[in-house]
């Protein structure tokens, strides 16, 4: 007999279908570029040219001249080469600086981090400021792997001769290629999908388009015809290494879902007999056997513990509208009382007879409530220990549940905004099917402990007493008239259980008055005597003064069948 709370459970169904989204998002989605975020630079490009020059076996050598209109308090520019290759996982593109200059003369220039899948160029020395004005600079470089093949045997030239993270717009644009054979076709795409001129001489390849704004790339698909070059690397188009990366995640999930299984069927307890019991279990008091049975803190624990010293003559409890007062009625050295009770006694400054506590939607109240709940809860949690003890089991599927799904948050949102990162599938897919297994444990408080022998036994006979508090009011056994006296005997238990209003109806049902509670004085106004309206009524004093409290402490507180940006190369760069 479990009761686990409704919250934990739909806040763990919202992470799996979170999780599950973003899985589905990585699957099916293309990652969300930051460039519409960046910003456009003051500087202008006033004419860009690039001449290329591509071997058969798909090395690249471009020389660029980018001559710039400088505004003032500059020290030069930076040039971002992409070296990912935007289709092929497994291609990367590294690129070799072989000179820079400006204006004639070699400039100085320094490596910087940047974003993953590139290499960024920091050219200027930070000690000059430039003279406003135009300046020229010519940036000669060399990458490899810029063939790949095609869909139908050809090899294709797929490269963004003008990169689309370009902050500057560019007034003027002048590229040319020369080709390692005679290519079938050739194609020019200027932004996403607007068309641009590429013209073929021969070998030769020159690219026209208009003036182009800031993050506007242009891209070129050269096809050439099978078997006129040497076969260039596959990438990620080959299927092996696609149905090995499908294999791979496949089994990591399937090992990850069964390590998942295995561990929760480890925190698994069989549930003892819960047979219908008329009395609650020995040795034990409400917030403890409560504890065993949920193997969590009771809600209203405290309530629940201050009846309970009240049914035993040690407490009363005088409420009206507004306030409850508890007066310590007994001497509590005579008295009998369990640890956890005299260590809420005391939070309460409940130490001598005749003492009292007014509970209130005060500061105070709230403050000295909060510690008492504070203490209950952390004697019962050490008088716990005899019924339940550490579940390894448990420990291990909430702690790597909690990896699992960080971990997997954290690969989705590195793909989908990561600027080219991999989806990394099979780690994604293992990590993954961990998470959603375990998270219905990740939020069961009970998935940390077990119960021990004495704790299966209080497990049942506090479940069996649960039963009898919340039997159908219309069940025959119970004769109600001839048990007035159970009703205040076992109300602390009803509170503790949260079945107070059904342990009443219990009495009602069988057309009752609810039985008097002789250690409660109510003087509460156009109510009646209805002992669900007087526990209402406490209640809410105690959730009152706890909600004060908390305020208090929070206000005191601190083109043509392609688009552009689409091929490999490209980059772009901006001023500094």
């Amino acid at each position: 007999m479990k009761r686990s709370s409704g919250g934990r459970k739909v806040l763990a169904w919202v992470l799996r279908v979170v999780l599950l989204l973003g899985l589905l998002a990585v699957l099916f989605a293309k990652p969300i570029s930051s460039t519409g975020d960046q910003v456009r630079d003051t500087a202008t490009i006033t004419n860009y040219e690039a001449s290329m020059v591509l071997s058969k076996t798909g090395d690249l050598r471009t020389q660029e001249v980018i001559t710039t209109e400088m505004p003032a308090n500059k020290h030069g520019i930076f040039r971002i080469f992409d070296t990912a290759d935007p289709r092929r996982d497994n291609v990367e593109h590294p690129v070799t600086i072989e000179s820079i200059s400006r204006d004639g003369r070699q400039e100085p220039y320094t490596m910087i981090d940047g974003a993953a899948g590139t290499e960024t160029a920091r050219i200027g020395d930070p000690n000059v400021t430039l003279i406003p004005g135009e300046h020229t600079y010519q940036i000669d470089s060399s990458t490899t792997g810029a063939l790949e093949p095609g869909p139908d045997g050809e090899t294709l030239w797929w490269w963004d001769v003008v990169g689309q993270g370009w902050q500057m717009p560019m007034q003027a644009v002048s590229i040319s290629a020369e080709l390692p054979t005679k290519p079938d076709k050739a194609e020019c795409v200027q932004g996403r999908d607007t068309p641009c001129t590429a013209s073929i001489e021969g070998t030769s390849l020159r690219i026209q388009t208009g003036p182009i704004d800031a993050f506007t790339p242009v891209t070129v698909r050269v096809s050439f015809p099978s078997n006129a070059l040497p076969p260039p690397p596959a990438g990620s188009n080959d299927s092996g290494l696609v149905a090995l990366t499908i294999a791979l995640s496949v089994i990591a999930a399937m090992l990850a879902a069964g390590l998942g299984f295995y561990l929760i069927s480890r925190t698994r307890e069989i549930e003892p007999g819960f047979p219908v019991l008329f009395e609650p279990p020995e040795g034990v008091f409400p917030a403890l056997g409560v504890k065993v049975l949920d193997e969590q803190d009771s809600s209203e624990a405290l309530q629940a513990t201050l009846f309970d010293l009240a049914e035993r003559g040690l407490l009363q409890l005088a409420g009206d509208d507004d306030t409850w007062t508890v007066t310590l009625i007994a001497d509590p050295a005579v008295a009998p009382q369990w640890p956890a009770e005299t260590a809420m006694l005391r939070a309460i400054g409940l130490t001598a007879q005749g003492q009292s506590f007014e509970v209130s939607k005060s500061k105070g109240s709230g403050e000295q409530i909060a510690a008492a709940k504070k203490a209950l809860h952390a004697a019962v949690g050490e008088a716990s220990k005899k019924y339940l003890i550490s579940s390894g089991h448990g420990i291990a599927v909430a702690a790597l549940g909690w990896v699992a799904l960080i971990g997997s948050f954290f690969l989705i949102g590195r793909y989908l905004f990561g600027n080219n990162a991999s989806a990394l599938w099979p780690l994604l897919s293992g990590l993954g099917a961990f998470a959603l297994v375990a998270l219905g444990m990740m939020f069961d408080p009970g998935v940390l402990t077990k119960r021990t022998e004495a704790g299966r036994e209080v497990w049942s006979r506090t479940g069996g007493f649960a039963r009898f508090l919340t039997t159908d009011s219309s069940e025959s056994r119970f004769e109600a008239a001839k048990h007035l006296d159970w009703y205040p005997k076992y109300l602390p238990w009803a509170i503790a259980l949260g079945s107070a209003e059904i342990w009443a109806q219990r009495y009602e049902a069988q057309g009752l008055q609810t039985p008097a509670v002789p250690w409660i004085i109510w003087a509460g106004t156009g109510r009646g005597y209805s002992m669900n309206d007087m526990n209402a009524s406490f209640n809410s004093a105690i959730v009152g003064a706890s909600a004060a409290y908390a305020a208090s402490r929070a206000s005191s507180g601190s083109g043509g069948g392609f688009s552009g940006g689409s091929g490999g190369g490209g980059g772009g760069g901006g001023s500094w």
